[in-house]
């Protein structure tokens, strides 16, 4: 079933399984939350909804046009070898998957170009499946080289953008605001509750939880975080934006004017690459988009 699914997603029908999946929830989710009675952010969502459509034909050139380029050109010229077992190449892809994202996400977190980028999506100060795609063109950056380290390990194309999308299929779920506690799921899994204490504001929970499937990375590297506090989701300096054409902006922004304190360009360049906490003079401002109470000093 699971081969089959790959297959399946890994077609040229697998976008449509995805925006199907992702609107489904969405809609899911709304009608849950109507029925009960609780809160629910329209706005919110609406803008995550733009955002996501606003960015659809961009993103996919340069979020999976180009990078998937790369994968067939590696996996055509440099594989080492080829996997023709189909479980064994789903199960290379999924590991290989699992750490490109951990780390091209932690690298979105730690460096400040990528940050602006990346923090798009940590934009909202709701926690639901509209959330999942929120998010800003130029995300994401160092995903397609990290990948294309399981077509030099001679993973097929096809197989790996099914497993991709099978992925992001539960990377949508886990924003989901409906799940409570899953017991011992919450040890193995990137669950609903442990991903979002990777989007709360508090200093506790900043830059933990990166894992999109397994949380078992996160234990490895030291980047695990318990559900204990109630999370605050949104980025410190919350963004209260709620339309599509200039929220998609934010970071870029709260990244220029941490760039705009600095006098020397050689300061300025070094807020691209330094951490989001990192300023050049070792103060921290009231306009500092993240990390308020870890910063790091100024070198």
């Amino acid at each position: 079933m699971i081969e089959k699914a790959v297959e399946t997603l890994g077609s040229e029908s697998g976008i449509y399984w995805m925006a199907g999946a992702y609107f489904g929830m969405v809609f899911a989710e709304r009608l849950y939350h109507l029925l009960k009675g609780s809160r629910y952010d329209n706005a919110d969502a609406l803008c995550s909804i733009g955002l996501n459509l606003l960015g659809s034909t961009i993103k996919l050139v340069v979020g999976l046009v180009l990078p998937f380029a790369l994968y067939i050109v590696v996996f055509e010229n440099f594989r080492l070898f080829t996997i023709d077992n189909l479980a064994l190449a789903v199960l290379t892809a999924f590991v290989i998957h699992e750490l490109a994202y951990y780390w091209d996400h932690r690298l979105g977190h730690r460096v400040g170009l990528l940050w602006a980028f990346h923090s798009i999506h940590h934009s909202s100060n709701e926690f639901n499946h509209s959330t999942a795609a929120r998010g800003f063109v130029l995300d994401n950056i160092p995903r397609g080289p990290l990948d294309a380290t399981a077509a030099l390990l001679g993973v097929p194309p096809i197989v790996f953008l099914g497993v991709s999308a099978l992925k992001n299929i539960w990377g949508i779920w886990n924003h989901a605001s409906y799940v409570g506690d899953l017991g011992l799921a919450e040890k193995l899994f990137a669950t609903p509750r442990n991903h979002m204490i990777h989007h709360a504001n508090q200093p506790q929970y900043i830059d933990k939880n990166y894992s999109q499937v397994l949380i078992l990375w996160d234990r490895l590297f030291g980047s695990f975080a318990r559900y204990e506090e109630t999370p605050v989701v949104g980025l410190v300096k919350q963004v209260h934006d709620n339309n599509p054409l200039t929220a998609q902006f934010a970071g870029i922004k709260q990244l220029k004017e941490r760039m705009d304190c600095a006098d020397r360009w050689q300061d300025k360049l070094l807020y691209l690459w330094k951490p989001p906490e990192w300023s050049h003079d070792g103060v921290c401002r009231s306009d500092c988009p993240k990390y308020a109470l870890m910063l790091e000093p100024a070198e």
